[in-house]
């Protein structure tokens, strides 16, 4: 079976000569409760914060 048929990951070599590295992966956050647009926006937006924070930090 190819790897493009199974539900493993693929693992490629590094970037090299300065080319993009792009990382695609599934978030799920689940809001137990009632939620409104606001709080849905703060969850939000605080969650791609952190992705912001620690993406700078390892550049």
């Amino acid at each position: 079976m190819a790897a493009e048929e199974t539900d493993q990951p693929q693992v490629r070599a590094p970037a090299v000569d300065g080319a993009a590295v792009n990382y695609y992966f599934p978030v799920e956050i689940e809001v137990v409760g009632d939620a409104d647009d606001t709080l849905v926006h703060r969850v939000v937006a605080e969650v791609f914060a952190e992705f912001d924070r620690e993406l700078a930090s390892r550049q």
